[in-house]
């Protein structure tokens, strides 16, 4: 009774914060002008909205390869893990607490198994960790060079620093993360639950271990799945900001200089280390767009549309390749858990 009270507990806070979050995006929205908004998707216009999505399903793809490369097992479905990776990214997207990535293991487990499905997921997002922190570090840099090619004389160069530095920070996660990986922090805790008299604390004890194991010899065993993951998430980021660019000139902004737009794509995704205590991601995202180009001399309207577009793609793109969850794995029966 107890567990069915949390359960229900847990339930009605999602749905409280899906419709928090939904009410954060109509006043943002309502304070940029519903008219601007319409007057943004107009001018982007049906083909600019089809390069977006086909930007969306590019970037998709590459993190869905990345994964596929994670999961230890070998007779995988790309196409499975490639649905599954986008039905996990929008459950995160509507419902709070990463729900998404419970999810990504649930349907990966029917062609890998549940213990490779659980790895992979792990390792996906550790890597994930490194792979985001790279290639931020180096479009800050990026952001620079072009500001020499185009002579951007407006270029802000102590935003540059202050940037910079902060896209250091973006290592500490990876870092905090290999360090209770090497202190075999799974595993104490896996006594810690055992000391508390946890059910099947043994077999839980044995599976902490094997994770612990996996997470430490996963770039020594397997090399070239873990450059293949690194790599495929770093470029996906830098499909990211080609998107976020070309968003920006379609909804009417091509005045702003491509050098501060790199610089301004930074400062967002730099934001998402302070907002993943947020539990919610959908009109938080927007408004962290709105601030950040406010932030960087820009218009705070233009990053609350820019953002609410790339929002819109991203849902679309995501819906679709989520319908390819019907194409089943031919090796399904071979499975063992």
């Amino acid at each position: 009774m107890e567990a069915k009270t949390k359960d229900k507990l847990k339930n009605l806070l999602r749905i409280f914060f899906l419709f928090f979050s939904l009410a954060i995006l109509y006043f943002l929205l309502k304070s940029i002008g519903f008219d601007k908004v319409g007057d943004s998707f107009v001018k982007v216009g049906i083909g600019g909205m089809l390069i977006l999505i086909c930007c969306g399903f590019v970037e998709n793809c590459f993190d869905s390869l990345g994964l596929y490369f994670a999961v230890p097992r070998r007779n995988k479905n790309f196409v499975r893990v490639f649905a599954s990776n986008c039905i996990g990214a929008l459950t995160n997207l509507f419902i709070p607490w990463e729900v998404g990535e419970l999810v990504k293991i649930g349907l990966i487990k029917e062609i890998a198994g549940s213990e490779n499905s659980i790895k992979g997921v792990i390792l996906w997002n550790y890597i994930l960790k490194l792979s985001k922190a790279c290639s931020i570090f180096a479009m800050v840099f990026l952001s620079l060079v072009f500001s020499f090619i185009l002579q951007d004389e407006y270029y802000q160069i102590d935003k540059f620093w202050l940037i910079l530095l902060y896209s250091l920070l973006g290592f500490l996660p990876y870092f905090g993360i290999t360090i209770l990986i090497h202190l075999n922090m799974s595993v104490k805790i896996a006594k810690l639950l055992k000391f508390f008299g946890k059910k099947n604390a043994d077999e839980l004890m044995k599976k902490a271990e094997q994770m612990d194991s996996d997470l430490k010899l996963f770039r020594k065993n397997r090399p070239s799945d873990y450059k293949k993951t690194f790599w495929l998430q770093f470029f996906a980021r830098y499909v990211s900001l080609l998107t976020f660019i070309l968003c920006a000139y379609f909804s009417g902004f091509s005045n702003y200089k491509l050098s501060i737009l790199i610089l301004t794509f930074c400062a967002i995704n730099l934001s998402d280390y302070i907002i993943a205590f947020i539990p919610i991601k959908l009109g938080v995202g927007e408004g962290v767009g709105f601030l950040m180009f406010a932030f960087m001399g820009l218009s705070g309207d233009a990053g609350g549309l820019v953002t609410f577009i790339l929002r819109v793609k991203a849902i679309i793109a995501m819906s679709l390749v989520s319908t390819l969850i019907i194409v089943k794995s031919k090796d399904k029966n071979e499975i063992t858990q």
